[in-house]
């Protein structure tokens, strides 16, 4: 049997000029399933009133952002550190917009970076546990 939870990890992921951001290492399925949420938008088909979803690439970069952020070194222009640990989403969302364009892309591409490393990685962990084969306990007692 595998197991089937995960320990909360971070991760510190460097940008330039000395800047770093705290991300999470991995997402849980309650996450994973609100990153798939804020993602769409809905869409009425035209003459039939039914509802469908698509996707919202801009909408899908701020959530995947807001997904695994979790603090980062980022300053005001004063010097003082823009408070993002343990804030409501809101404020998280108003610190994100308030940077500038190159600074949100590099945060954006630094954590897509990072969750396509972690997929292949948990990848490679699935292979090895599946690759595994422990002998069977009843045949070892057999001489």
């Amino acid at each position: 049997m595998g197991i089937r939870m995960r320990r909360p990890a971070t991760e510190r992921l460097p940008l330039t000029d000395g800047d770093f951001l705290i991300v999470k290492q991995d997402l849980t399925a309650g996450e994973y399933r609100e990153l798939m949420r804020a993602s769409a938008k809905p869409v009425t088909i035209t003459g039939t009133g039914a509802t469908s979803f698509e996707l919202d690439p801009v909408a899908a970069g701020v959530a995947m952002v807001m997904a695994y952020l979790l603090d980062w070194s980022f300053t005001d222009p004063d010097g003082r550190t823009i408070a993002i640990a343990n804030q409501p989403p809101a404020v998280v969302k108003a610190a994100l917009d308030a940077i500038d364009s190159d600074a949100y892309l590099e945060v954006q591409s630094a954590i897509q970076a990072h969750q396509g490393a972690r997929a292949l990685a948990l990848a490679e962990e699935k292979k090895t546990r599946a690759g595994v084969n422990a002998p069977d306990r009843t045949l070892m007692s057999v001489g």
